[in-house]
């Protein structure tokens, strides 16, 4: 049986150049004032154009939601977990389903009550939210879109430029990687763990993201 007090974090910003570290630390603060066990930390940097589906983080912490391992969803605002209206209330609903409540700690917001309800109030806002956050995406598509049509018109190019390398947190399986390494394990047994989950990574590729992170050899 689940401990009721038992909580993730989500965190997510749209940019390499942003940070979650705020995000992280106010809920942290937040799951140490209502007591919640933190089980796991999911954090990405992913625009919110793209759909829960597909978000990795995400959906690992979706997994958990559905082996029933998890009771409480934490995110600072609603528009970090997600953005399009259908999708964001399509995931509340599987929280709901599997008694797990997402709290939106910038409004004090809980999608559940303590008895696993839907709260009617938390349901009308959310879904008010939700609705808010797609008219700002859709608002944020347009102006992305005269954007380039404008830089295209006076002879601009779009694309990747000469010389351009991927930043290292966009590397395939970052996260996995990250998380394994700083949990202690080596670069060989890491490649022999995404290899059975049939993640292809290079020996060379978890070098560099350790380099990258500092760790000790």
């Amino acid at each position: 049986m689940k401990d009721k007090q038992t909580a993730v974090i989500y965190a997510r910003v749209s940019t390499n150049d942003q940070s979650y570290q705020r995000q992280l630390a106010e809920l942290e603060k937040y799951a140490a004032a209502n007591d919640f066990k933190l089980l796991a930390v999911f954090e990405e940097k992913i625009t919110g154009l793209h759909k829960g589906s597909e978000r990795p983080e995400l959906n690992k912490l979706m997994e958990l939601v559905k082996a029933n391992e998890i009771n409480h969803v934490l995110v600072t605002e609603l528009s970090r977990f997600g953005r399009g209206a259908a999708d964001t209330l399509t995931l509340i609903e599987q929280l709901t389903a599997n008694c797990c409540c997402l709290h939106i700690k910038d409004l004090n917001i809980r999608s559940l009550t303590a008895d696993c309800k839907t709260d009617p109030m938390a349901e009308m806002f959310l879904t008010m939210l939700a609705g808010i956050n797609k008219m700002e995406l859709d608002i944020l598509k347009k102006r992305m879109k005269s954007g380039y049509d404008n830089h295209r018109a006076n002879g601009g190019t779009v694309g990747r430029q000469p010389g351009y390398k991927k930043p290292i947190e966009q590397i395939k399986h970052f996260a996995d990687i990250k998380r394994k390494l700083r949990a202690g394990d080596s670069i060989r047994n890491i490649k022999k763990i995404l290899a059975a989950d049939n993640k292809k990574i290079s020996l060379s590729t978890i070098v560099k993201i350790k380099s990258y992170l500092e760790i000790p050899a």
